[in-house]
């Protein structure tokens, strides 16, 4: 799973209505990555929402949270704490979930947007943008404070799709192939599309316009089945490697080993705390901590080099400090035989000897066994 689909949402939205008229009670943040809003409810206690900006959503068990919190988490501090969470709801069939919050004075619309890089913008009544995680100009919206929150709305909603509109679709199609339209035009996501093209027994590369007309009736109730599936989530492993992790059973991963779970949110915490692997980016503080750790193991190891090379010179010189009578022996006859022979033929007479052991006749050098 790279990123939810708008069905995943879809499914998601019922579990987090479990919330509603929570009380907003604290939020966090991890990095730029992540959002937690920390919920309290009479009679149930603390909840978490996770948000994992532009992939998921889900009621959460637990929290990883930075000490300093970023910029943007203490604007929504500011503006969403002690507000009773209202509603959600989704923008159908978008990636975009509404969170409605409430108190007697005023009211504030928290839109998180799943598509791209994702993208968290608080809103007042009105709809105005107070402020935005990441500020976009699109060619047909602007998102940036003090402009109206558009977002972009999709041709064709699978959730009411009829037979007419999914005609059209596949006629208007600007895909190559049924599984990318399916996925893309349609908002399904890819593995939905690989299960609708499996249940209908067809070649997911055909080419949406010679999509057979006579199977648009199944299609449509092979998506409506789907909408209707009763959750049963899963984490699905190939290979012993959590490759996904699903709402509804699919028979796309039929063969495939499954962990089963008791609500979509769990199994979501779970693959994204035990099984996905997340790479965040450094903060400049991580950033700065990681560069000075860098410098330390650097020069810890120029230590470790520098002690095991004192040790060496420390034996060397205890070798000739206890040599030396023989060592300048060896030194006084070797400048005789330079009066009277070359180096090659030093190194010639030399050869045996028990302690001069080599001659470098080039460097002018002799080693010795002491």
């Amino acid at each position: 799973m790279k990123q939810i689909s708008s069905l995943d949402l879809y499914f998601l939205v019922n579990e987090l209505k479990e919330l509603e008229g929570s009380r907003a009670d604290r939020i966090y943040s991890s990095g730029k990555e992540e959002i937690y809003i920390q919920f309290h409810k009479s009679n149930v206690g603390k909840k978490i929402i996770r948000v994992l900006i532009g992939k998921a959503i889900f009621a959460a068990e637990a929290k990883s949270i930075d000490e300093a919190p970023s910029g943007f988490c203490m604007f929504l501090r500011k503006h969403l704490e002690g507000k009773f969470f209202d509603s959600v709801e989704q923008l159908e069939p978008e990636r975009i979930l509404k969170l409605a919050f409430k108190s007697k004075e005023e009211s504030r619309l928290l839109y998180i947007e799943f598509f791209g890089k994702g993208n968290l913008i608080l809103c007042n009544d009105e709809g105005i943008i107070m402020d935005c995680l990441i500020h976009h100009q699109f060619k047909d919206r602007n998102v940036a404070p003090k402009e109206k929150y558009l977002y972009p709305i999709m041709a064709y909603n699978f959730l009411d799709i009829t037979e007419k509109k999914l005609s059209d679709l596949f006629k208007n199609s600007k895909k190559d192939k049924l599984v990318t339209s399916l996925a893309v035009e349609l908002g399904l996501g890819g593995i939905y599309s690989e299960e609708i093209c499996m249940l209908l027994e067809i070649d997911k590369n055909t080419k949406p316009i010679d999509f057979p007309q006579q199977k648009i009736k199944k299609f449509l109730a092979i998506i409506k089945k789907l909408v209707k599936s009763k959750i049963k989530a899963q984490i699905v492993y190939k290979d012993n490697r959590a490759v996904d992790v699903t709402a509804i059973e699919l028979d796309f991963y039929k063969d495939c080993e499954k962990k089963e779970f008791s609500s979509f949110s769990a199994a979501l915490e779970h693959y994204f705390i035990h099984e996905a692997q997340l790479v965040k980016k450094e903060t400049p503080y991580t950033k700065k901590i990681n560069e000075i750790n860098r410098i330390i193991a650097e020069q810890e190891t120029a230590i470790k080099e520098m002690r095991i090379k004192e040790e060496d010179i420390r034996k060397n010189g205890e070798a000739v400090y206890n040599n030396y009578g023989i060592i300048k022996e060896i030194l006084a006859e070797l400048n005789k035989a330079k009066g009277k022979y070359s180096w090659e033929e030093i190194k010639e007479k030399l050869k045996g000897h028990k302690i001069i052991k080599e001659v470098n006749s080039r460097e002018r050098k002799i080693i010795v066994d002491i």
